[in-house]
């Protein structure tokens, strides 16, 4: 049932003010949508920090059902408000000297209801409809998405009159509080996610002459891809020997906060970190060579343009690295789309992996790519048949007690890193290779990989498995040796 707002009609709108901001106004969805004596001044606007539209059914249906329930031609007019509930606007002068209203909270909600009114005008209905700018694109599919749900839920008509939905509006003219205000509240019940946090952190970072607008679009053309991209960096950057770190696997997002957003460090400028390497020629002089242009996964961060690039510069790699389609006959990537995603049936292993595949790339480069994905793979996928069962904290501490990511991010080269990865021992647990377990289906689908059959017997498995792959190794990749000393 909807929420109704106890004031009659006709009284007086409340208003309060503590220290002159902000203060606290009720009014109706008329004046704020619509030029009325008693509209607030400015202009209705998403500020380039907000999260996209993405009210899905349930919310819309919801609201939809609410008002249909208010507006019924049986309820009689008790001079008693629906209530669209608060919502939190920042009244500032843009550059050019007109005043805006940034919506900080309320976006959802008052989305949906402009929608509603377009549908409505449709209908020759009466209904002013707020002129607001979407940048992502998801939140022009998700308005294209509810636009036709709430034309099949309104076929039948709905008598909605704006001037009897009433909403407290709190404004702000204060920049930092207008940023307290949208990190916590929580609208609609659809919480601001981690990212959404991070992504309004550094973009609000951004001064003339950059352009917060750009920096928003070329966030929102990441897609979906930043989610897994972060979660990846946060293992990288949290393993690590030298301050190891944990997080809520199942949540992450206050880590993901804390460390995109509150330990960045302030200033503009956009560093890289990179190897570089200084050769001493015969004749006296010196070569100084960078190892290739990008960011280092563990590096230090600054507030805006800095942590944008970094993130972006991850979420291109991470695509690049992990396409959908790559042409038959790559082994790697049938390694990683047939072993890694299906076989191995384990998100943590996967996740590791994938992380560790990530700081290679962005450390030594695309050169030697192949065989590091395989090595690692060996290296790390080992825990699949070491153990009876892999639990999270069990890849956790087989990455901390192997120093896996340390191994990656403090070898100079590519060798040095092969000759850890080749000297790594293990041994095959019999436990599981029996039946239709889950190890013996992903030591069987290994062999399958490289065209060959899983010996029938478990001691033959437990004494070839390791063996027989890295001889699957050197063959498909032509791998040298590596000499350990």
């Amino acid at each position: 049932m909807p929420n109704y707002y106890q004031k009659k009609e006709g009284e007086s709108h409340f208003c309060t003010r503590i220290d002159n901001d902000p203060r606290s106004v009720s009014i109706t969805l008329a004046d704020l949508f619509d030029r009325t004596k008693d509209s607030i001044d400015g202009r209705l606007n998403l500020p380039v920090y907000q999260r996209p539209y993405c009210w899905g059914e349930k919310q819309v249906r919801q609201l939809e059902d609410d008002l249909r329930q208010y507006f019924r031609p049986d309820q009689s007019d008790n001079g008693i408000a629906f209530y669209l509930g608060s919502i939190v606007l920042h009244q500032h002068e843009d550059e050019h000297g007109q005043l805006i209203l940034d919506i900080i909270d309320g976006q959802q909600r008052l989305t949906t209801m402009a929608i509603l009114c377009a549908v409505l005008e449709l209908q020759g209905q009466k209904c002013p409809v707020p002129e607001l700018e979407y940048r992502a694109p998801a939140s022009h599919e998700q308005i294209r998405r509810n636009f036709v749900l709430l034309e099949g839920l309104l076929h039948d008509g709905l008598a909605v009159k704006l001037d009897r939905i009433n909403v407290s509006v709190i404004i702000t003219q204060d920049e930092d509080e207008a940023w307290r205000f949208f990190q916590t509240l929580n609208a609609g019940g659809v919480r601001l996610s981690g990212i959404d946090i991070i992504k309004a952190h550094h973009l609000r970072a951004i001064t003339p002459p950059l352009k917060p607008d750009h920096y928003a679009r070329l966030w929102e053309s990441t897609g979906d891809v930043l989610t897994p991209v972060v979660n990846r960096l946060i293992r990288g950057r949290f393993w690590t020997s030298l301050h190891y770190r944990t997080f809520d696997r199942a949540d992450p997002r206050n880590d993901i906060i804390a460390e995109f957003a509150e330990r960045t460090q302030r200033g503009t400028q956009d560093n890289a970190y990179r190897p570089s390497v200084v050769e001493h020629l015969p004749t006296g002089g010196v070569s100084h060579t960078v190892a290739h242009q990008g960011y280092a996964l563990r590096q230090p961060l600054h507030d805006g343009v800095n942590t944008i690039h970094y993130l972006l510069y991850f979420s291109r790699l991470y695509q690049s690295l992990f396409p959908e389609k790559r042409p038959d006959g790559d082994l790697v990537h049938a390694l990683h789309e047939k072993i890694v995603r299906q076989s191995a049936q384990s998100n943590y292993l996967r996740e590791l992996y994938e992380t560790a595949i990530l700081l290679y790339a962005s450390r030594f480069g695309m050169e030697n790519l192949p065989e590091a994905c395989l090595w690692l793979f060996r290296l790390i996928f080992s825990l699949r048949v070491t153990k009876s069962r892999v639990t999270e904290p069990g890849v956790r501490n087989f990455c901390r007690e192997q120093a896996i990511l340390d191994h990656i991010a403090y070898s100079f080269n590519h060798v040095e890193l092969m000759q850890y990865l080749t000297a790594y021992k293990y041994s095959v647990d019999h436990d599981g290779l029996e039946g239709g377990r889950t190890k013996k289906y992903f030591v069987e689908s290994v062999y399958q990989l490289f065209g060959s059959t899983s010996p029938e017997k478990v001691d033959e498995i437990i004494r070839t498995y390791d063996n027989f792959l890295m001889a699957q190794f050197r063959c498909h990749v032509s791998l040298p040796s590596y000499r350990v000393s």
